[in-house]
């Protein structure tokens, strides 16, 4: 098998603050953003028309939207660098991730090989460059880490093989 890109970096908080904020919990934010007002507004109407108890439902439903949009995606982060840690035995070894016939990546003793028709999305960030394999998981490429190849060149390489 012959390398065609190879990307290389230590994950940093970075990239994984970019990747859990605009990637994990990009529908929490949506979903926010349209229940929280929708709450809000019938927390004051039910309010003014003195229907106390609908007042409390809509006030401890605003609350939980709230409360879990704020705490979401610091645990989420949280929840990635324990998995990490426990995956690579605490160590912050290099990842390295190789495209040729398939998509290599090893960090430390764990490797994985997957094919390209696995991708099912593609994110293009300040920090990183993110490979969607699933809903929740994805391959985060560091856009200054490529030793072979370049970011350019690897943006339409992907899109033909994704496409």
């Amino acid at each position: 098998m012959s390398i065609l890109f190879e990307n290389r970096y230590y994950t940093d908080n970075k990239m994984l603050s970019e990747y859990v904020h605009k990637v994990l919990c990009k529908r929490i934010y949506f979903m926010g953003a349209v229940f929280a007002p929708i709450a809000f507004i019938m927390a004051g109407i039910t309010m003014m028309k003195k229907d106390y108890i609908f007042t409390a439902v809509f006030g401890v439903c605003l609350f939980i939207i709230i409360f879990t949009i704020l705490v979401t995606p610091p645990l989420t982060i949280r929840q990635l660098k324990e998995n990490n840690k426990r995956l690579l035995n605490g160590k912050n070894h290099e990842a390295v991730i190789q495209f040729g016939d398939n998509i290599k990546i090893t960090q430390g003793t764990f490797s994985l090989t997957m094919e390209y028709n696995q991708i099912l999305k593609i994110y293009e960030l300040k920090h990183s460059y993110v490979l969607m394999f699933a809903k929740s998981s994805g391959i985060i490429l560091d856009p200054a880490g490529f030793t072979t190849g370049d970011l350019n060149t690897f943006k339409e390489f992907i899109r033909t093989k994704v496409a």
